[in-house]
């Protein structure tokens, strides 16, 4: 549980518009950026380690695997539509998706960290690398069930043609900030998210919409680019946070 204790530091909140929120975000994520790099960085080589060692212990052989995916997008298995399962005929490879699924959900946390961080460079504090990990020292269950819950309603989003993900995310935008900044369980996080998304639906739809794009573009443009673009979804979903709920109290972190 985290220690609040009276906010008495100003910080900014933009308007209630797309073009004000998405320029607080750009401001805050400046300020930080080198931080947003490093930690983004250290979250992939931790992934990428962590699934060079899960993966050999279901059978599952990245090489292998890679080849197999490029013949069966050479024979149409791609464009026929039996594509997806014959990848998961692949020796291994649901068990490793599994074993990422598990992965991502325990590093969910972090993402905390990016809100955390833009809120301390808002309000005129240093930022440390320790802010980062704040998720995983306070509250870090409910970031987890939050995740889990999102997880599922993305990957059905991405059943029904990938689509319908850009109109769900609008509605759990918020809930990273309402567990941090207002101790709420995931549950009572997903509801008040919810709520603030669905009133103001298409200011929300907007942000979060170039938010992704803007991460999708890193991947697209450079593969690594990703390291610097990644972290502005977190930044657009702080200045949501500040222009519907108000700039947060401060909170203690125990590393400080």
């Amino acid at each position: 549980m985290e220690n609040f204790s009276e906010f008495d530091l100003k910080g900014t909140a933009p308007q209630r518009n797309f073009s004000d929120i998405i320029g607080h975000a750009f401001n805050n994520y400046m300020k930080i950026i080198g931080w947003s790099i490093l930690v983004t960085l250290l979250t992939f080589v931790v992934s990428i380690l962590i699934s060079s060692l899960t993966g050999p212990l279901v059978g599952y052989n990245a090489l292998e695997s890679q080849s197999e995916m490029e013949e069966l997008m050479k024979d149409g298995s791609f464009a026929d539509g039996s594509f997806v399962t014959r990848m998961f005929q692949i020796p291994g490879y649901l068990e490793s998706m599994l074993l990422s699924g598990v992965l991502g959900l325990l590093m969910y946390p972090v993402y905390a960290g990016y809100v955390y961080a833009m809120h301390r460079a808002n309000t005129g504090q240093t930022v440390s690398l320790s802010d980062f990990f704040i998720g995983f020292s306070q509250n870090a269950l409910q970031y987890i069930v939050y995740g889990l819950i999102m997880g599922i309603a993305v990957m059905i989003g991405f059943m029904l043609c990938v689509l319908p993900v850009f109109f769900i995310i609008p509605f759990f935008f918020l809930g990273i900030p309402f567990i941090l900044f207002e101790n709420a369980s995931g549950i009572d996080a997903l509801k008040k998210s919810f709520s603030t998304g669905g009133s103001n639906y298409g200011t929300m739809l907007a942000v979060s919409f170039i938010s992704i794009i803007i991460t999708i573009a890193g991947i697209i443009l450079c593969g690594i680019g990703i390291l610097l673009t990644a972290p502005f979804f977190y930044a657009a979903m702080y200045s949501a946070y500040c222009a519907y709920i108000g700039v947060p109290r401060e909170i203690q972190n125990p590393s400080h």
